[in-house]
């Protein structure tokens, strides 16, 4: 087996590599999707049963992992501008190459059948009898050319989980206790509650900002609808959202709130100020914080 490449340079400013899985999954696509990022590297393998695994590199974290908390963090890092998405398809060694432009769309057929062309000669019995106006049964059964078999498809070898576009049904698997559940709740409260207050010094509306960033993320992480924040109280039915997926979703939101902030200059006091509160934070509750994984996505989003 060898790797052709059919899309490269692929801006990740400009694609939804969410979406570019699940299109190549439809399409039973075989291969593998490589993203490049500054310091950041990441590989997704597919096959044509809609298998998938795979493998991320942070070369500053020093990590190197697979699974699905990996395939995760990889939806997170490709929505980061700059970087760059290549796409290659797994071909046999004896494949014949087509149109790199049509083989993401297009798959290669071979008819069924090769034409029959007539040479001169003398009339078939089939034309004779239809000059007669009797065609026979015997004229009817003409031999027919034999069919060509279709090539066998390649399959890669069975990988490690299934790829499906239910990852909230996969991130439902209740792990905490109750008490657990309510600390991991007031925590995320307290944690809104004091960058509401930062911004609020700067007559910035952070419940409305928090509202719209988890509307913008909710197809990856669809608790975030049913999610709601006031005055620093979060208000959220859903028992059974797995912890590490809840964190990883507010933490999305926040980093795209924070920066917005970082990417205006006249906010940039306001930033700053807001990147204190929350290391102050993480350092009062820090055995809190990092029992539900909530210090390293903070302290990442902070450039800490």
């Amino acid at each position: 087996m060898k790797n052709r490449p059919i899309h490269e340079n692929l801006d990740t400013s400009f694609v939804n590599l969410s979406a570019l899985i699940k299109y190549l999954r439809r399409r039973q696509f075989a291969g593998y999707v490589r993203i490049e990022l500054s310091g950041y590297e990441a590989d997704i393998f597919l096959t044509a049963e809609n298998q998938l695994k795979v493998r991320e590199y942070d070369q500053i974290a020093g990590r190197l992992a697979e699974g699905e908390e990996a395939l995760q963090r990889i939806l997170i890092r490709s929505r980061e501008p700059g970087g760059i998405i290549n796409v290659y398809k797994a071909v046999s060694e004896t494949e014949t190459p087509q149109n790199p432009a049509r083989e993401a769309v297009v798959e290669k057929t071979e008819p069924l059948t090769e034409p029959v062309v007539r040479q001169p000669g003398p009339p078939r019995a089939a034309e004779v009898q239809k000059t007669n106006g009797h065609a026979s049964n015997a004229a009817k059964e003409t031999p027919k050319k034999a069919e060509k078999p279709l090539a066998p498809k390649t399959i890669l070898p069975k990988l490690s989980f299934d790829f499906t576009n239910r990852v909230e049904a996969r991130a439902k698997r209740p792990n905490l206790s109750t008490e657990d559940r309510e600390m991991l709740l007031n925590l995320t409260g307290e944690l809104l509650g004091t960058i509401d207050h930062a911004l609020a010094l700067a007559k910035l509306e952070f419940p409305s900002a928090f509202q719209k960033a988890c509307a913008e993320i909710s197809a990856d992480y669809p608790f975030l609808a049913t999610l709601d924040y006031g005055k620093g109280k979060i208000y959220y039915a859903d028992a059974n959202t797995n912890p590490k997926f809840f964190v990883a979703g507010v933490a999305e939101a926040l980093r795209r709130i924070l920066d917005k902030l970082a990417q205006n200059a006249k906010f940039a006091e306001v930033h700053r100020y807001t990147g204190q509160r929350i290391l102050t934070l993480i350092h009062q509750r820090r055995a809190f914080y990092d029992k539900f994984s909530m210090t390293k996505p903070l302290e990442r989003i902070l450039g800490v």
